[in-house]
This record gives structure tokens, sequence and C-alpha cells, in this order.
């Protein structure tokens, strides 16, 4: 009972920190009182040596890099205008997922990613890479890695519900191939993409593409989005570029 008791008041007292948090940590170096994922209340105070830093994500998605020597409340650089209560604890969520990922990769192995965070590989046979997010804005490229590269290649991409297929021919050293507009791009639905090189080296991927809304008000916003679809090692690029 006493347990039971315990851990009831833990729970609460959980719920009651998410509850006043306003910020999240989601990076920090030379300090040993912040660390990512950290939550934070506006109000606290701040202290931080020399040569300290740390980076927060606010309730509305803006982000502040704070850098010592400091001492003073942690404020939000812009006026709260879109004060979700909901934000910072998916946010929260969301990094968790990402330092999954992160560590399954080093026990995997390192990995090659495209320079450009919309790139879709088609390359990585990692089903954790099934998932892509897309710019709505943009043209849709392909990826593979210069090692895989060297030879040209024929392409054959498959809507799965409806069979309707397109084929492209992939250059020789050439990394990056633009998404065939016969085949028009169909938000959260699957496609079969195959290809062959001249040698007879074959890859398959099944990718399930996704839109990023134009409407996501910030770069935060979106990377909780884009892990909500699985769209994990993209959403860790986008992450790395709020500092």
């Amino acid at each position: 009972m006493f347990r039971l008791f315990l851990f009831i008041i833990s729970v609460i007292t959980l719920i009651e920190v998410v509850q006043a948090a306003d910020a999240v940590v989601i990076h920090a170096q030379r300090t040993d009182s912040f660390y990512p994922g950290q939550l934070l209340d506006s109000k606290m105070d701040i202290r931080l040596a020399e040569q300290a830093e740390f980076t927060a994500v606010f309730a509305d998605g803006h982000v502040q890099t704070i850098t010592g020597p400091y001492q003073g409340q942690l404020a939000n650089p812009t006026e709260l205008t879109l004060n979700d209560p909901d934000f910072i604890p998916n946010f929260a969520k969301a990094l968790n997922e990402i330092k999954t990922l992160q560590e399954e990769r080093v026990t995997r192995g390192p990995t090659k990613n495209p320079d450009d965070i919309w790139w879709v590989d088609v390359a990585n046979q990692s089903t954790q890479q099934r998932f892509f997010c897309i710019a709505p804005s943009t043209k849709v490229v392909l990826w593979r890695p210069q090692s895989q590269s060297d030879s040209a290649a024929t392409v054959l991409i498959k809507h799965r519900p409806t069979g309707k297929e397109a084929k492209a021919v992939w250059p020789a050293y050439q990394t990056t191939l633009k998404w065939p507009e016969s085949l028009p791009i169909i938000d959260g639905e699957t496609y079969n993409v195959e290809v062959k090189t001249r040698q007879g080296a074959f890859t398959f991927k099944r990718l399930v593409l996704y839109k990023v809304p134009d409407s996501l008000p910030t770069n935060s916003h979106k990377v909780v989005w884009m892990v909500g679809r699985g769209c994990i090692s993209q959403a860790n690029m986008l992450l790395a570029s709020l500092r």
C-alpha cells in the first residue's frame, strides 16, 4: 500500500512538472546542470559558467541559446503567441524517440545520410527508414550514396493502391534523381521503388510519403509532426539545425 502511495505521488508530481514546463532543452555543452530532454520553467533561475551553453525550445516553438556567463531567468526571445499546453510534452516525447534511433544506430554501426533533409533514401534497407516526409513546395528527389552510384540504373516506382507505375533511368555517378512527373505523389500512401543497376545489383524500398503541412508555424513544430509520422531520421536532421 505504501509503495502504491509513493507511485501515485510520483505520477502526480511528474504531471505537475510537465504542466509547469514551458520549455525543453534540445542541446547542452560544458554544463552538468542542463541536458537534452530536460523540462524547464521560464521562471526558474539560470546560472551558467563561462563557455557553458544550452539551447531550449519554448511552448510556441521558438528557440533560444543561452551562453555563459549568465545569471537570470529563462526568457522567451519572442512574445508567447502560440501557447499550446501539449507542445512541450509532445516535443519531449519526440526527443526521446530520436534518442532511441541514435542509440540503435550506434549498435548497428554508422550509416550515410543524404546531404539534404528532403532527399528520399532509396538505398538503405532499414525498415526504420520506410517513412519519409516531403516538402510540398519542392520537387521530390531520390538519393543513393556515392558508393552505389558508379553504375547507371533503371528505376521502377509503383503506387501500391492503384498499381500505376513510372520508370526512369538513373545516370551513372549521379547520386540524386527527380521523382517522375508522370506519377503524382499522394499524401500518406505507399510506393514501391526498385533500383536495378546494369551490373545486376538490385535494391527494393517500400516508401510511405507524407507531405509536411505549410501551416506548421515553426521548425520545432515540424520536428514533432515528422516524428509522429515515423520520419525520425529527417526530424533528427531538422532538430540539429535548431541550435
